[in-house]
């Protein structure tokens, strides 16, 4: 289990936030896993990635895992189909901030009304901010040490959020798993009804 969904868990009424919950960018399936032991409690997972080999060894594993993008993922859910839409710095991936905006759409769009949205992010504080080449605002390529990653200020998740959702609980601090440091934010978002801002 990551940090992250330890934390959203571990959150007052973590655990009843709601039973079907989709995971975006789920990888190799590890929170996938760790949220199957829900399942007897009448849960429902799915995760979504891009990645073929993540998709089968997350199904080798025994969860529920789709191979595909995000976006279209969820622009093809039901309407007020799902209670959580969770990821672990997916949205640290190369998304530009438009990309961002229609992915927080389609979550919203996916949840039912009162709905969670939780996601963690490598923040502008991370020990990677700022190296690498500048590709676009907070966007740096750390090619050959890493990936495109999108860092995020808190006042940038303010704006993604603004008239979908209201903040329920946020950190931001450093995550060490695996003897790597990395500063994190994790949001927890509960969906607007119409009308709110």
């Amino acid at each position: 289990m990551s940090p992250f969904l330890h934390w959203v868990l571990s959150s007052p009424g973590g655990r009843s936030l709601g039973k079907t919950w989709v995971e975006l960018g789920s990888g190799y399936g590890r929170d996938l896993r760790a949220l199957r032991a829900l399942r007897a409690r009448g849960f429902s997972v799915v995760g979504v990635d891009v990645s073929r080999v993540g998709t089968a060894i997350a199904r080798r594993s025994g969860v529920s895992a789709v191979r595909g993008e995000a976006l279209r993922f969820l622009s093809e859910l039901p309407e007020g189909s799902v209670d959580v839409v969770f990821s672990n710095l997916f949205y640290s991936l190369e998304f530009s901030e438009d990309d961002h905006h229609r992915l927080f759409d389609r979550v919203h769009r996916a949840l039912v009304p009162r709905g969670f949205h939780a996601y963690s992010v490598r923040t502008v504080a991370d020990p990677w901010y700022g190296k690498g080449v500048a590709v676009g605002p907070d966007i740096f390529d750390l090619t050959p040490d890493g990936a495109v990653m999108h860092f995020f200020s808190r006042e940038y998740a303010r704006r993604l959020r603004a008239g979908k959702f209201r903040c329920v609980r946020a950190w931001e601090g450093r995550e060490d798993q695996g003897g790597f440091p990395i500063r994190v934010l994790y949001v927890l978002e509960q969906k607007l009804g119409p009308g709110r801002n």
